[in-house]
Order: C-alpha cells, then structure tokens, then sequence
C-alpha cells in the first residue's frame, strides 16, 4: 500500500489526540518550524527572518548565514504561502510554496520544497520527472494545542518528488511525527520544546528513530519607544547522527 507510512503515523497521532482532550479549543501558537495556523478572518502576515543557519527535521539544510522572508494569506481557515531562504555566499536556496485549511484544532497542509541552484542561469522549476525534478511535495496534519495546554503534534509524509529509494527507484514516503510544547514565560519571552521520530527507512534515518529533539527560546528586546526587535536561539540535536547545532537569529516584521 504507497501510502502505509502516512497512515499509521496518522492513526498514532489522532490515538494520541483522543487522548489528549475532547474540549479543546484553536489556538494560534506557532510551533517549531511549522507554518502559521489559518484564521476565519482576513489575515495578511509579512515577515523574515535572519540566522546563522537553518535546520530542517534535525538535519542541516545550509551552514551559512541566511535570511528567510515568509508571506502568507488567510481568509476562512484556509492559507496560502511562500517561504524562502538564501545565504549570504550563495550556497544554498529554497523556495516552498504551501497551503492548507484549518477545522478545529487540526490543520492540513500540502507543501512543495523547491531548491534552485543559485549560481545557475535556468534551473528546472517545470521539471515533473521525479529522477531529476527538484521539488519534493510534503502532505502534513497537525494538531494545534490549546491555550491552556500548548501540545503541539505533527504527521507529515513526502508523497511526491525526488524523495527516491535508489535501489528500487520508488517513493520512501519518509514520514515524520513531532510532539512540540510551548511556553510562554512572558509577554516577551517564549520557550518550545521539540522532539521527532521517523518510523520507517527513508530521507531523516535508515530505520525507526529519533532525529531531532531540542528547544528554541525567544524574546523581544526594546531598541527604541518605537522598534521592538524579536531574537531567538535554539539548539537541537539529532540523536541518530550523534550531532548537535545551536542557531541564533532576529525576525523583522509582524
């Protein structure tokens, strides 16, 4: 079945959700590395964010230093975006474009990881042969947590693109699931705490493991009467590859 992964993550996470509470409500926190949560009304957000370097899932997607600006807009619990990011040397870059609609506490999401070569004239952002192809489609479901329990979880399993078993020259459908917490200390101080596996063989590890775990801390200094500037810093390690980051950054914008 090409889609058994997906499905027994995703019967694990709502298993775990039933549990969890049956009078939740929505909740706007955004969690660790995930995309904004759609709203009922009107909502245009506009931001970026500059860092030393960027991790995606416990692995490391660029070294250098990179800016990633975010746009994304939402009308009736549905929200479409663009993320993107960029290093200073030209090393890396990453465009995603993303949607997703919001019932409840749930939200699904269909996202296309696009990585161009920068140094390259044309690249091939048209290109449907998944043996060459650079984009990767990602379906996720997430659970958003409430206010008074900040639990966030996370199934997502690549359905599409160059996520491909070099020996059988079929699909992984690597899948990933992540449990995340929030805490808001302050008004300006924040904390999240992280952890994800992968079930099966695929792109984050050869067999079922933990591949990213950690926290992110962020609070917003006071330059000035009239600029406040978020920072945050975050140190995740991957058991699986034994290997431990620390990122820091500031995010201009809403």
């Amino acid at each position: 079945m090409l889609f058994r992964p997906f499905l027994i993550a995703l019967t694990a996470l709502l298993v775990d959700i039933s549990i969890l509470s049956a009078t939740a409500t929505n909740t706007n926190t955004e969690t660790h590395d995930k995309i904004p949560v759609a709203t009922d009304s009107l909502s245009i957000h506009l931001s970026a964010n500059l860092q030393s370097r960027h991790l995606w899932r416990g692995s490391v997607t660029c070294s250098a230093w990179n800016i990633q600006p975010t746009a994304t807009v939402s009308k009736r619990n549905f929200l479409v975006g663009f993320w993107g990011a960029y290093t200073v040397n030209n090393s890396y870059s990453e465009v995603n474009l993303y949607g997703s609609y919001t019932i409840g506490r749930f939200s699904v999401a269909v996202l296309d990881y696009f990585c161009p070569d920068e140094t390259l004239k044309f690249n091939r952002l048209f290109d449907t042969n998944q043996k060459t192809t650079q984009h990767t489609v990602d379906a996720t479901l997430t659970y958003n947590g409430t206010k008074k329990f900040p639990l966030s979880l996370m199934v997502s399993t690549l359905v599409w693109g160059d996520d491909i078993n070099a020996t059988t020259e079929k699909n992984y459908y690597s899948t990933y699931i992540e449990a995340g917490y929030t805490w808001e200390r302050t008004q300006t101080q924040k904390f999240e705490f992280f952890a994800g596996i992968t079930p099966v063989e695929g792109y984050y590890a050869n067999s079922l493991n933990l591949v990213n775990m950690g926290f992110s801390a962020s609070q917003t200094i006071n330059v000035s009467s009239t600029f406040k500037l978020p920072i945050f810093g975050k140190i995740i390690a991957n058991p699986h590859t034994q290997n431990l980051y620390f990122v820091f950054g500031a995010t201009i914008g809403s």
